[in-house]
């Protein structure tokens, strides 16, 4: 989901190719029985031009399609109108609304980068988490499907715009009117609400359980809604990829350094590793709602089908799509299992929730036999690193977010906010700005609030609306197999969105424990519990 804070030019993106369109008389309908959809996906296409046209990408332009793919994915062409013909003009300028936009289209690479800089941020903290419940193969699975049902859906929506731009003559802007275009009214209707409050989930989940900084983001957060960002983030747009490989690269040292901490500990002492979860507790309700619940969490890192139908329409060549953001996924995959992988084999089943609060060194001595143990001792300068990488992610991030979703509030009750009291709009805006406080504070688990996000709301728009557009409109012939997989990925679906989002409202806020080494861990085994006795381990002090 470039950079989560590249540059707010949102609506300019859209209508300059919405007044090409307009412009331009649409194609003769399609018989409805010939099959006219590109289905094949060029990958080695993709590389035409060289790595000369990726250094020739100009980075804001990746950053206003991205943030321009955001509100597209909430808002139809239609209410793009209405907020045209309503918003004020310091909004127009710093969104970049305004006469005598360049006319640079994406690239393919620049496509790629753009969503590896969206899916890489705040989610490689909660990867390694993963593990400790279901082992080492069952988690990798849940994101490696995550991956592989995100490229068929991409794919199945490329494809279904193809055919409704062919066979009804209308040019699909925004992800709505993709649903709208196959589905109807109601579906489009739906499907803005659910991309609405997916945003509004999003809002403070990387500063969760970090409650110190709620009040250093809630001023920003007043700026983000009543002031214009847009501005600052221009000028902010280079910063994307550098905190991309920032990130990547001091994970990679997170997990590295707590399997180089983990050969310190007495080795009877080290933590444990699974394949498997136990047969006796396979299919009991704890372990489904785990299941559900890392499943939504795998998911989440690739929900970004929103933003596709509006990035396409900014793209040199539109066929380049599907195969772009397709490698991206497929990029991103292999960026994140090593840390699943490293994580495990360093921390073992007490990997901490945060990754940042198990980057730390100078711990007691026998911490290992401590409650919390990996989050013992002081911060280390990789960790406070990626703290800081991670926050000005969440700044970036928000300079879009947070506006995308007024716009997207008050396009949905026009009526109230944008042609009703003057005061309305203010106080919506500070609820906006209440509710991003009240996620940081009262909620624990980051991980947890994903996964719910995910579960209630990305299932709808990534999953569900793909599949069911793509046969309700019989955009192309695909074989029983593939058919049967369609099938088992809805109810895969409509499972992690009834089981997950039970799960992850579980763990939203859990019973409050000791802080880390206040007391010896109750699962050490009884050859570690005699070396920790050797050695007179005890719990740290309250500080």
């Amino acid at each position: 989901m470039a950079l989560h804070g590249s540059s707010p030019q949102v609506l300019g993106a859209v209508h300059a190719d919405a007044a090409t369109a307009s412009s331009t008389p649409p194609s003769s309908p399609a018989r409805s029985d010939v099959d006219d959809v590109d289905w094949d996906l060029d990958f080695a296409g993709l590389w035409e031009g060289g790595w000369e046209e990726l250094l020739r990408e100009d980075a804001e332009q990746i950053g206003e399609a991205y943030q321009a793919s955001i509100l597209g994915g909430v808002l139809g062409a239609d209410d793009e109108h209405e907020i045209e013909e309503e918003m004020g003009e310091g909004f127009k300028e710093s969104s970049g609304h305004r006469e005598g936009r360049r006319e640079h289209k994406l690239s393919a690479k620049g496509l790629i980068s753009n969503f590896v800089l969206s899916i890489v941020g705040s989610t490689v903290l909660g990867l390694a988490s993963q593990m400790p419940r279901l082992g080492w193969i069952l988690p990798p699975i849940s994101v490696v499907a995550g991956c592989i049902i995100v490229s068929e859906n991409t794919r199945l929506v490329t494809a279904t715009i193809d055919k409704l731009q062919a066979q009804k003559g209308i040019t699909v802007l925004a992800y709505p009117d993709f649903v709208r275009g196959a589905l109807g009214i109601w579906g489009k209707r739906i499907s803005s609400a659910t991309s609405m409050l997916a945003l509004l989930g999003m809002f403070g989940c990387n500063a969760c359980g970090h409650k110190w900084w709620a009040v250093f983001l809630t001023p920003i957060g007043l700026a983000y809604v009543f002031g214009n960002p847009g501005i600052l983030m221009k000028r902010a747009a280079f910063l994307g990829p550098i905190v991309c490989i920032l990130t990547i690269i001091l994970a990679w040292m997170g997990v590295g350094m707590s399997v180089a901490a983990s050969t310190a500990m007495p080795e009877v002492c080290r933590g444990s590793h699974k394949l498997l979860p136990a047969p006796s507790e396979f299919f009991s309700v704890a372990m489904v709602l785990e299941l559900a619940k890392v499943g939504s969490y795998g998911f989440y890192n690739f929900a970004v089908i929103v933003t596709v139908p509006t990035l396409r329409n900014q793209m040199k060549n539109p066929k380049k799509t599907a195969p772009a953001a397709i490698f991206a996924y497929i990029l991103a995959l292999c960026l994140f299992l090593p840390i699943m992988f490293l994580g495990y084999l360093g921390f073992g089943n007490e990997v901490p929730e945060n990754l940042v609060d198990g980057m730390r060194d100078d711990r007691p001595s026998g911490w290992w036999a401590l409650n919390r143990s990996w989050e013992t001792g002081k911060l280390t300068v990789a960790g406070a690193c990626l703290d800081l990488i991670v926050t000005i992610n969440l700044l970036m991030t928000e300079a879009i977010y947070i506006p995308c979703t007024v716009l997207a509030i008050e396009a949905s009750f026009p009526g109230l906010f944008r042609r009703g009291p003057a005061w309305a709009s203010k106080v919506m805006r500070g609820v906006v700005v209440a509710l991003r406080l009240l996620v940081a504070v009262g909620i624990e688990s980051f991980v947890a609030m994903s996964a719910l996000v995910a579960a209630l709301f990305c299932v709808c728009n990534n999953i569900i609306f793909p599949i069911v557009a793509f046969h309700y409109f019989k955009v192309k012939k695909v074989s029983r197999l593939r058919k049967i997989c369609h099938a088992l990925v809805l109810v895969y679906g409509i499972f992690i969105m009834i089981f997950g989002t039970y799960a992850a409202a579980l763990q939203l806020s859990p019973a409050p424990g000791l802080p880390p080494g206040q007391e010896i861990r109750e699962n050490l085994s009884p050859v570690c519990r005699a070396t920790a006795d050797v050695l007179n381990v005890t719990a740290l002090a309250p500080s």
